[in-house]
């Protein structure tokens, strides 16, 4: 009958194990690769953020104009551009809950929303006002727009294809 130490020590003795310069190489290889996807990772996180940031702002907008004709009253969706960046509804009741945008993202938008930008809505669900808005980040080349047009409301996003800075136009908006 074989005991336990005796298998133990036979196992022990074999060597069947990694030696400290295995342990330290595969560290090393590890960390080789860590450093080069650490700046893939963090666009991928920049790009995800200006992605969420234009969600944010659409579904907002729209659920303003569905509470405008739900309520039967005008209503307004106000987006704050400095920190902290939230999105707010007047009357309260028109936007169930506010909203708040990352940071780490750079709003910018046509003049004719205003300053800050808002979108009013008629008890129907129309605007008076069009515009567009572009969400984008400094650590990364994404840019989303969201386009609203005049009348109806109808609103659109896509991929910003102008300049990082400057002025905003909805013609450069490219629909997916």
């Amino acid at each position: 009958m074989k005991r336990y130490s005796d298998n133990y020590s036979r196992i022990k003795s074999n060597g069947n194990g990694f030696t400290l310069i295995e342990i330290l190489s595969a560290l090393l290889i590890l960390g080789v690769i860590a450093v080069i996807t650490m700046p893939n990772l963090f666009n991928l996180m920049s790009h995800n953020r200006v992605k969420e940031g234009i969600a944010t702002i659409n579904g907002a907008i729209k659920e303003t104009q569905r509470q405008a004709i739900r309520l039967g009253k005008q209503c307004e969706i106000v987006i704050s551009t400095s920190s902290p960046k939230t999105i707010t509804g007047a009357p309260n009741e028109c936007l169930l809950r506010q909203r708040e945008i990352n940071d780490n993202i750079i709003i910018r938008h046509t003049t004719s929303l205003g300053t800050p930008p808002s979108v009013l809505f008629s008890a129907k669900g129309t605007t008076t006002n069009s515009g567009t808005i572009v969400v984008s980040s400094d650590a990364t080349d994404t840019q989303r727009c969201f386009v609203i047009a005049l009348g109806l409301g109808i609103s659109r996003t896509g991929n910003y294809t102008g300049a990082k800075t400057g002025a905003v136009s909805a013609g450069e908006c490219e629909t997916e």
